[in-house]
């Protein structure tokens, strides 16, 4: 009879779970108390009037969908835990040479391993369901929780917790030391965010006008970072993508394993081809934040910066090479720093020269549809956004007519010639029409650049956009409050729509009869104005001299 072989063996998967067991006690204790016990709880925190029950349903709602609560820390440490314990045998030399030793293929005890994993993930989860099941069945918080709910949060810890797994279990196959295992995984996770952060540091001294955007998004995409900063945003298609990332992460990391020899345990990296782009890795890493640090600390000078660019590329070079060689005895590698060196200083004369354009690029105002320009570079990368709401004080202009583009363009050549440090900081943001994106921060001198801001400022497109109640009727409004503050008199109210209409009659004529000198203006003001519209959105004004006619009617209606 022909032997039969199985890729699961049962006896693998219980050693595993009596080793183990108690990382799955403490994980099941963790979430009862950090969930169904935490929201019972809050049953001595109801009013008696109970006019905070929607905030405790919100509240718990909140957590249930990985919006907050410290139970969304649970799927970004728990997983990562537990498949380094699970897999830890091939981080230790001699327990690796007895594994390998088993009658049994490597698949068979990768694939062991994993479904050790996932028991032990998983189990928990399932038992804090089963309670908060029992305590919706026969408690109050029938009132806060629903199976959906319930089932949801189930669906999102597996889904996570499955992914983080994968990656540490990838990322176990590349290294042989446990606390290096833990350590790449956030390194693979933060990474992005990471390098983009200490690149905008860096070239934000070098480049003029250097600036970034649309990072948010992408950043919203990195499952770490969604769990993190608690603003989950799961598409379809993205479910699709981590799921077969999650495929491919296991595929990758069984090939490792079958390739990997049981001697390379305890290295910090176990491929030799994986080595170099380890120590180069670290060494930019090393190089971007030192450089970094000396920016910050010599304020932008840029020999100082450079110095400190070359020394942190050789501290990081060296300390890398330690760690990988596992010796001190690291000058026979000095040719390795030196062509780094060398690729570091083409790197800078290239940004210091420009040799792309990226300073001088001015887009010709035909190539652009529309173009922002104002402090707030937030606002103009969500505008489109469900989810954005922003600031009620953040009055926005997106300039789309074609002498406003032509302005803007030509105020952006004058800020290229002049390079003024003084003023405000400001965003020129153009979109153009082949939907490629032009972006530079630049520091405003409204004085300097008073004949290029005159005509934009003066058009009534800018106006519109800083000032709403050009386009608002008494009908959008639900009130006004009026503070005087150089009188200190009391805050009044105004709801009446025929006064509300008078009253925009107006300020209309006084914004619409403003020039540059006028808008620009920093006259102290005599009245806060803020009008409320229909949808409880507030936008402040401050009033000075120059509101002639506005005046007028606020004394003339005994304001």
């Amino acid at each position: 009879m022909k032997s039969k072989t199985s890729l699961f063996k049962k006896g693998l998967i219980l050693s595993d779970l009596k080793r183990y067991w108690w990382v799955s006690v403490i994980f099941s204790l963790g979430l009862i108390l950090a969930m169904p016990l935490a929201h019972y709880m809050q049953k001595f925190n109801i009013n008696d009037d109970k006019s905070n029950i929607q905030f405790i349903e919100e509240l718990i709602s909140r957590e249930l969908n990985f919006d907050s609560g410290i139970s969304t820390l649970f799927p970004v440490v728990i997983p990562v835990i537990i498949a380094v314990l699970a897999y830890r045998y091939i981080q230790k030399g001699r327990q690796a040479s007895l594994y390998h030793s088993l009658p049994v293929t490597r698949a068979t005890l990768f694939f062991n391993s994993l479904v050790s994993s996932l028991i032990l993930y998983i189990l928990p989860l399932l038992i804090n369901v089963f309670v908060m099941g029992l305590l919706n069945s026969f408690s109050f918080l029938s009132d806060f929780y629903t199976m959906g709910l319930i089932f949801k949060w189930l669906g999102l810890a597996v889904f996570y917790g499955i992914l983080f797994m994968s990656m540490t279990i990838f990322v176990g196959m590349f290294t042989g030391s446990s606390v290096a295992q833990i350590v790449f995984v956030y390194i693979l996770n933060l990474l992005p965010l990471f390098f983009f952060e200490v690149i905008r540091a860096n070239l934000s001294s070098f480049l003029y006008g250097f600036a970034t955007y649309s990072n948010t998004g992408f950043y919203r995409k990195l499952p770490m970072t969604m769990l993190l900063s608690n603003s989950i945003e799961l598409s379809p298609q993205m479910v699709v993508g981590y799921i077969v990332l999650s495929v491919l992460l296991l595929a990758g990391g069984l090939v490792a394993f079958k390739l990997r020899r049981p001697e390379t345990a305890g290295d910090i990296i176990t491929f030799k081809p994986i080595r170099p782009v380890f120590i180069y890795g670290v060494t930019v890493c090393a190089t971007l934040v030192g450089g970094s640090y000396f920016l910050n600390i010599s304020r932008s000078s840029l020999p100082f910066a450079i110095f400190g660019y070359f020394l942190s590329a050789l501290i990081g070079y060296v300390v890398v090479q330690m760690i990988t060689n596992k010796t001190f005895k690291v000058l026979n590698t000095y040719k390795g720093y030196l062509g780094y060196a060398l690729v570091l200083i083409i790197i800078l004369l290239g940004i210091k020269f420009d040799i792309f354009g990226y300073v001088n690029k001015v887009p010709a105002a035909d190539e652009v549809a529309n173009v922002y320009m104002g402090y707030n570079i937030y606002w103009w990368e969500n505008r489109d956004s469900e989810n954005y709401i922003g600031p009620s004080h953040d009055n926005t202009t997106l300039y789309k007519e074609t002498a406003n583009i032509k302005s803007i363009t030509e105020l952006h050549k004058m800020i290229l010639e002049n390079r003024s440090k003084e003023g405000s900081s400001t965003y020129i943001a153009y979109t153009l029409k082949n939907g490629k994106k032009v972006v530079r921060y630049y520091t405003l001198d409204t004085n300097l650049y008073a004949s290029a801001l005159g005509p934009i400022y003066e058009s009534k497109e800018y106006k519109n956009g800083r000032f709403p109640v050009l386009h608002q009727e008494a009908d959008d409004i639900k009130y006004i409050q009026v503070r005087d503050y150089v009188n200190n008199k009391q805050p009044i109210v105004i709801s009446d729509k025929e006064k509300l209409k008078s009253f925009i009659t107006e300020i209309r004529k006084d914004i619409n009869s403003f020039n540059y000198e006028q808008l620009s203006n920093q006259a102290d003001d005599k009245l806060w104005i803020e009008i409320s519209d229909n949808n409880d959105r507030i936008i402040s004004y401050g009033v000075n001299s120059n509101y002639m006619n506005t005046l007028k009617w606020f004394s003339d209606n005994d304001k």
